[in-house]
């Protein structure tokens, strides 16, 4: 089984980061799901890294696959 990496990119006092990261935790139980959350206030060194300016971002396996926010079915795509 394949492992997978969701990484968002947040920022403090964003109603949509809040949605993402809500979307996000229905996934958190999968055995094969690592889920990783980076808060620009804290993170800002691989924000940088990353080249995220819009938030929120999330990555699939380390590729940039939205910016703002999405449906679950949109992220289990990514995820098969």
């Amino acid at each position: 089984m394949k492992k997978h990496l969701v990484e968002i990119f947040v920022e403090k006092n964003c109603r949509a980061c809040e949605e993402v990261v809500t979307t996000i935790a229905r996934f958190i139980s999968y055995p094969d799901i690592d889920v990783r959350v980076f808060n620009r206030e804290t993170d800002s060194s691989v924000f940088r890294e990353r080249n995220v300016v819009v938030c929120p971002a999330t990555f699939v396996n380390h590729r940039l696959v939205f910016y703002g926010g999405f449906q679950t079915q949109a992220l289990e795509k990514y995820l098969q």
